[in-house]
């Protein structure tokens, strides 16, 4: 039993070498990570399809929305006068009137021509 102990309780040679190679290579991954953390912060910031293009798009849409809703007042409004015109003769006689110009018989139509631009003449 008589070993010899080293004087020195540290590790050996290889044991730091490769402690340093473990710390160039969580150094190296901490770049890495830091690089591609930039990139993604100036895709999203920065980019058209990162928040600038969100902006863009929710406008576009919220456009589009006001745009269906006027038109679906449109529809209604044309929905209304057909069922009007489907059951009210008044209705359409108005339309028939006012579309083809007829009359009833008996009943004069007076039609006025467009008023003349060049002024009076002489």
């Amino acid at each position: 039993m008589n070993r010899k102990t080293p004087d020195t309780p540290h590790k050996s040679e290889g044991g730091l070498l490769s402690l340093f190679k473990g710390v160039q290579l969580l150094r190296f991954l901490v770049v890495i990570l830091l690089v591609a953390n930039l990139i993604l912060l100036y895709a999203i910031f920065f980019s058209a399809q990162g928040i600038q293009g969100y902006r863009r798009h929710e406008e576009q849409v919220r456009e589009l929305e006001a745009k269906i809703l006027k038109l679906k007042r449109e529809n209604q409004k044309l929905f209304d006068k057909i069922v009007s015109f489907k059951n009210d003769p008044q209705a359409q006689e108005r339309l028939v009137r006012q579309e083809l110009g007829w009359v009833r018989e008996g009943e004069l139509m007076i039609e006025f021509g467009p008023p003349d631009v060049a002024g009076p003449r002489k």
